[in-house]
């Protein structure tokens, strides 16, 4: 391809990055609540006496959630009108997002499930009519520069590095990671690790730009398949981490060996304030 077919690609997958986050029922710029689940019963509803606070537009009780022995269960308050994926809701204990099919709660506007993140279990809370839906006015990025799609040496290790990882709400996790990416810029090698992403790698890092015109926290960078020792890496393809839209994300921080010491001028800049 031509650095022109390259840019053009490049645009594209900003536009429909752009769309998702748009269109998705269950997009980071919708996300209404995040909820930390505590032994026992935690009611939930827009009365400020419950456990768990939703917005006004809730029901006043909408019902209450059960976490025991580490399984989370559902009771409907009287009067409510709740779904499971389409049906009915179940019984039996909830599948959190870390399950094939995990079940997704829809009352009203609002959608929840359950999710877990190292040692916590909590419930996450979207509200398909949030206003930031309404206000999405498109997303930042900086102009597209061929000079940063470098084809990178690529290093597997064997089989992997364990990596000690932390997230935005402060787990701390043990990640696999599935080589290094080898590249060179301004006359420096540089290096940062890759985890496994299933038809490709992906990458999360840190630069000089971050909390300049770039998210904070840092961005992420996905791939395709090394061939032959070698794997581009086109940083007009960097995003950022869903908490650069919303307060009720959990992101994984990148590890300390992927913090960058230059500025990587290019892919998506600062949303709004940052989280």
């Amino acid at each position: 391809m031509s650095n022109n077919e390259h840019e053009l690609a490049v645009m594209k997958w900003r536009e429909e990055r752009a769309e998702r986050l748009r269109t998705n029922e269950r997009s980071w710029l919708v996300l209404a609540g995040l909820f930390w689940l505590k032994e026992g019963d935690n009611s939930f509803g827009s009365d400020p006496a419950y456990d768990f606070v939703l917005p006004e537009a809730a029901p006043a009780k909408a019902g209450v959630f059960r976490f025991k022995g580490g399984q989370v269960t559902v009771t409907v308050a009287p009067g409510i009108e709740m779904t499971c994926n389409g049906g009915e809701v179940p019984t039996r204990a909830l599948l959190d997002d870390q399950q094939e099919n995990p079940d997704f709660l829809r009352m009203g506007r609002f959608i929840l499930v359950v999710i877990r993140r190292g040692t916590s279990t909590l419930i996450r809370v979207w509200d398909v009519d949030h206003p930031a839906r309404a206000e999405f006015g498109g997303l930042n990025f900086y102009p597209y520069k061929p000079e940063y799609r470098i084809v990178a040496k690529y290093e597997g290790y064997a089989p992997f590095k364990m990596v000690r990882q932390k997230d935005i709400i402060g787990e701390t996790y043990d990640n696999k990671m599935l080589g290094q990416v080898v590249f060179t810029w301004d006359g420096k090698e540089y290096r940062l690790d890759a985890e496994d992403a299933g038809d490709g790698l992906f990458i999360a890092f840190r630069d000089v730009t971050n909390a300049k015109t770039t998210y904070a926290g840092g961005r992420y960078l996905l791939t395709d398949k090394p061939e032959n020792g070698q794997v581009v890496v086109d940083f007009n393809r960097a995003y950022n981490m869903p908490c650069a839209y919303t307060m009720f994300a959990t992101c994984g921080l990148p590890p300390a060996e992927n913090r960058l010491p230059i500025s990587i001028e290019a892919g998506e800049q600062k949303y709004k304030d940052d989280h």
